[in-house]
């Protein structure tokens, strides 16, 4: 029977490999509908505006490009050696880009795992998740999420330039970084520490998890690649400009490789979800603390009949 996710002991259970890519695909199913409402109201305008700046930034660095390949006799040594990575740095198209994209990103954190947390409530029952309940989520995190996204960007790199093995490793640990986050509240050092914890022993079962979601990613987007790039074709020629040299065409195409993205992100965010839970039932038993404060606690269901009340003598 499949789970409809509306009670904490739905999330809080011990799962092995293939039932947490069910869970993920029958989370997804149940809550389509309030989750994508969500997306929309809270992620999409993000990532059309990370989008536009995105193709400004795309016409921008092509300008600059065209004019080092000229100054340095269209070589390839010669357009590094002329500064365009200097020119692309102090472009400001290149860091409003960024900035948004990482607030996007953000936001589609915060709205995925925010949705997620409040899917613990014992309320959940009565209804639904609603925008406002995942905004409130999302003001109150959006700081500290966006500032550790950074941070942790900046970690991970230095530890792939340092080693590439520290970098792999502390890539996949630190996947759970930002469900921890929110579910747990915790702050940056102790929700590195807690990842650091979790993963322990099991460091090869998540990264299985994320090899499989990618590689189920890499297949859709090889598939709606090949869509794009058929329907790309005819808009150049509706366009009669190439891709480079029309500004409205590279808006157009930057805002539904984004939207497609968008799309592919939450089910590698809810697997997370579900291996997270996985781990800190495996090594907490949350869940099972619940489920046995949870006995004796309930009261009976009142038996009715439609027919029959308690004050009716019924016939005879």
């Amino acid at each position: 029977m499949k789970s409809k996710f509306t009670h904490e002991l739905d999330f809080r259970q011990e799962r092995d490999f293939g039932q947490k890519i069910s869970a993920t695909l029958e989370f997804i199913t149940a809550h389509f509908r309030p989750l994508g409402r969500v997306l929309l109201y809270l992620v999409v305008p993000a990532v059309l505006l990370q989008a536009l700046a995105s193709a400004l930034f795309d016409a921008e660095l092509f300008g600059s490009v065209q004019g080092a390949m000229r100054g340095q006799g269209s070589t390839f040594a010669g357009l590094f050696q002329g500064g365009m990575w200097g020119a692309m740095l102090s472009a400001p198209a290149y860091w409003i880009k960024t900035i948004l994209g990482t607030a996007a990103f953000t936001l589609l954190l915060l709205s995925v795992y925010g949705y997620v947390k409040l899917c613990l409530r014992p309320q959940l029952t009565s209804g639904e998740v609603s925008v406002a309940e995942v905004w409130a989520v999302v003001r109150r995190e959006f700081v500290g999420t966006f500032l550790s996204a950074w941070a942790l960007s900046f970690l991970i790199t230095a530890s792939f330039f340092l080693l590439v093995i520290p970098g792999i490793y502390f890539s996949v640990a630190l996947s759970l970084f930002f469900v921890v986050k929110v579910v747990e509240g915790t702050g940056f050092g102790e929700t590195l520490s807690r990842c650091l914890q979790l993963t322990s022993g099991k460091w090869w079962s998540t990264f299985g998890l994320i090899a499989i979601m990618l590689f189920i990613f890499y297949l859709v987007i090889v598939g709606i690649g090949i869509s794009v790039t058929l329907f790309s074709g005819g808009l150049s020629a509706m366009f009669q400009v190439s891709r480079l040299h029309s500004p409205v065409f590279s808006i157009i195409m930057a805002s539904i490789n984004s939207l497609v993205l968008l799309l592919l992100f939450p089910p590698l965010l809810v697997a997370l979800a579900f291996q997270y839970f996985n781990l800190v039932e495996r090594r907490d038993g949350v869940g099972l603390r619940r489920l046995i404060d949870s006995l004796g606690k309930t009261t009976a269901p009142q038996a009715t009949n439609s027919t029959y009340q308690l004050d009716e003598e019924g016939e005879y």
